[in-house]
């Protein structure tokens, strides 16, 4: 009833707030953009570039050390190798929800084979109730990376045979002697499953990056044309698009059954590394933070105000239902805010 009634009453005066900003900025919107020089936009993308680009190099490096830990660890199943494996996964995963917090093209295929979520176990392998369940009992399918492949959401979105989540559930959800040297053929097929899985998501990731540097052909073309409204549209755009995700995976942390890493319990820290990324993007003193201020001054200072809310609360390891209440009326205002920057820009057009 805490989360409920805190949810209400914020909400209520969120709505509120931002109908009476709205009505102001209809009516002071128009012409905004000629106080924004091609110069500041022209920075803008450059640390939106840097940024994407530095993870992107810092998730390449993650992957490669957490598929050599699983070599490791097949080699030796030993207790300490398997805890070695998930730290490594924990910390890939997250710089790799980093890595593509923005992109600047259409990475849906991309983040399915890579991060595909929730799924349903028991597509994978055997469950408790149905210990004839999953890939690695149907020994009609061969484990090769073709027929992996394949199997990836084959008739379902949630039939994941592939990526971060097919491997954080034989990583955390197995028992370590489910991967035990072995001539049993499901331990040599579930052992094998870990490995190919392991190094498709390498290859994925690998394909994924490598196109970064050529990602920004939308940005850099209307910037030659001098379509300054239209990069900030995109920009804001995205953002926004992407916040509402960060609230979407918010409201499912209130049942670790729903989060987006069930199996591991870091659906928190993968909000938390967003929200960092977020803040490099976004948080003061940088160029998009100067756009905000010429584009609506009382907006930029609510927005940042806002940021420095929810990064606040991400200082703590772990959320209690207060912390998951106020994260979500964060994630809901920082929506408002961007989605108000949408509507000034669309009164300058007019």
């Amino acid at each position: 009833m805490l989360r409920l009634s805190l949810l209400i009453k914020l909400l209520v005066f969120i709505l509120l707030a931002g109908c009476e900003e709205r009505i102001d900025q209809v009516s002071s919107g128009s012409h905004v953009l000629d106080s924004i020089d091609l110069a500041l936009i022209t920075k803008t993308v450059d640390r939106f570039e840097e940024v994407v680009n530095d993870h992107s190099r810092r998730s390449v490096i993650s992957i490669e050390a957490f598929h050599l830990s699983v070599e490791n660890f097949l080699e030796n199943p030993s207790i300490e190798h398997r805890q070695q494996m998930k730290d490594l996964w924990l910390q890939a995963h997250d710089v790799f929800l980093a890595a593509s917090f923005f992109t600047f093209t259409d990475q849906s295929q991309n983040i399915f084979q890579i991060d595909a979520w929730p799924i349903q176990e028991g597509f994978l392998d055997s469950l408790p109730d149905y210990p004839q369940s999953g890939i690695v009992n149907d020994v009609t399918v061969a484990i090769t990376e073709v027929s992996i492949r394949a199997q990836h959401g084959i008739t379902h979105v949630q039939e994941v045979s592939l990526g971060f989540h097919a491997l954080e559930y034989l990583i955390f959800g197995r028992a370590i002697d489910d991967f035990s040297i072995s001539d049993d053929e499901l331990k040599v097929r579930r052992r094998q499953t870990l490995d190919i899985v392991t190094e498709l998501l390498k290859q994925d990731i690998n394909s994924m990056f490598a196109e970064t540097d050529g990602a920004h052909s939308d940005f850099r073309s209307n910037l030659v044309e001098n379509n300054a409204s239209t990069v900030l549209k995109l920009m804001i755009q995205r953002l926004h698009a992407k916040v509402q995700i960060l609230l979407a995976e918010a409201n499912h942390i209130d049942n670790e059954n729903f989060g987006h890493s069930r199996f591991s319990g870091s659906s928190w820290s993968n909000l938390s590394a967003q929200v960092r990324v977020l803040g490099e993007l976004t948080g003061e003193q940088t160029a998009i933070d100067r756009v905000f201020t010429l584009l609506d001054q009382k907006t930029s200072a609510d927005y940042r105000l806002t940021l420095s809310q929810t990064n606040d609360i991400f200082a703590t390891d772990d959320a209690d239902e207060e912390q998951l209440a106020r994260v979500t009326l964060l994630f809901t205002a920082l929506g408002h805010q961007l989605g108000d920057f949408q509507i000034v820009l669309q009164n300058s057009a007019h």
